[in-house]
């Protein structure tokens, strides 16, 4: 059986495990309301969320739809995460070829990478403002140190003796990163942008609590207000979902371009 036969056969099995994982937890978050385990005022059961759900995607919440919660969340996600590839991925590579700029850059690439990014947010409000424009500025701060260091850490990490092969043979420095450095790299950087995309994903949220007028941050902050823990659920599952989503996309696109990973 080919490669690709075998994780088709293996596919099945997994599905079928996994939807039994949820149906298990959907029963003991039922049976926990049912029996009142957790107070009815404080645990909304499953059919609520569902009533919720319903009645948002007709009606909306406070003057904003469904579609536009989730879609303003993820285009804050996605343009911070955007900014913060367009910067990390050329800075991260030059870093690995030039040592130098190794050199000049990495102390601030890793002083960065463990601060908490709702540690920016004070500043970048007063300099931007409460608007969009300094939201994705936290989300590109998040995703911008983790996609630098993964990408400085998968150039540095390509085997000397394959670039030695290559200049043996002739070929050009442009020939060397283009064939040699960039594939070697790519499924560690295929990797840092997963993990920066789930980063700023977690952050918008952040952000949306502390400054916001729609997304789904928002959404799940102002139901807690009005002790609607049925929106609150309901945008944790959304979040959730979206989440899962995202993180397979990139997983799909790892698979299909970098079809090499694992036989170098």
């Amino acid at each position: 059986m080919s490669l690709g036969g075998l994780r088709r056969h293996r596919a099945g099995p997994r599905l079928a495990l996994g939807c039994v994982s949820v149906a298990f937890a959907l029963l003991a978050w039922q049976s926990v309301n049912t029996f009142h385990i957790i107070p009815s005022g404080l645990l909304a059961s499953p059919a609520q969320v569902v009533a919720a759900l319903i009645d948002i995607s007709r009606h909306g919440y406070r003057g904003t739809s469904l579609g536009e919660d989730i879609g303003a969340t993820l285009l804050r996600a996605l343009g911070g995460f955007a900014v913060g590839t367009i910067v990390g991925v050329p800075l991260g590579l030059w870093m690995g070829m030039n040592r130098f700029a190794a050199a000049g850059a990495n102390w601030i690439v890793q002083f960065l990478r463990p601060l908490p990014p709702l540690s920016f947010l004070v500043l970048l409000m007063l300099w931007l403002g409460t608007g969009d424009v300094a939201k994705v500025g936290l989300l590109a701060l998040t995703a911008f140190p983790i996609i630098a260091s993964a990408t400085f850490a998968a150039v540095a990490a390509v085997p000397v003796q394959k670039i030695q092969a290559a200049a043996s043979l002739g070929a050009s420095r442009g020939q060397i990163f283009r064939h040699v450095m960039l594939p070697a790299a790519l499924p560690t950087i295929s990797t840092g942008l997963r993990i920066a995309l789930a980063a700023a994903f977690s952050t918008v949220v952040a952000a949306e609590l502390m400054a916001g007028s729609d997304g789904l941050g928002w959404m799940i902050f102002s139901a807690s207000q009005f002790l609607r823990n049925d929106i609150i659920l309901l945008g944790i599952i959304i979040l959730g979902l979206l989440g899962m989503a995202l993180s397979s996309l990139l997983l799909g696109l790892d698979r299909g371009l970098i079809h090499w990973r694992g036989r170098e």
